[in-house]
């Protein structure tokens, strides 16, 4: 039985949560165009030199764009949970 009230008070709190996170400043980010103005790469057109940039590789290293040059290649940026 009391199992069954703290599974409920959970998702209880998970459906407060849901509503208030919108509303709190942490759950702000603005219209989608204001947040593209922000990135300043985002602009950068098809077929372009994409400019200098230094990324981490999946095992946390430190990788250059500027070793890919001549080389055709397809960035795809993705936000995290934890942003």
């Amino acid at each position: 039985m009391r199992i069954r009230w703290l599974v409920t008070l959970a998702i209880a709190a998970l459906l407060l949560l849901d509503l208030y996170l919108p509303l709190s400043i942490i759950g702000r980010r603005g219209p989608e165009g204001a947040v593209r103005l922000e990135v300043p790469t985002s602009r950068v057109a098809v077929g372009q030199p994409f400019p200098p940039a230094r990324l981490i590789d999946l095992d946390g290293e430190p990788f250059d764009l500027a070793s890919l040059r001549g080389h055709r290649v397809l960035l795809t940026y993705e936000r995290s949970v934890d942003w």
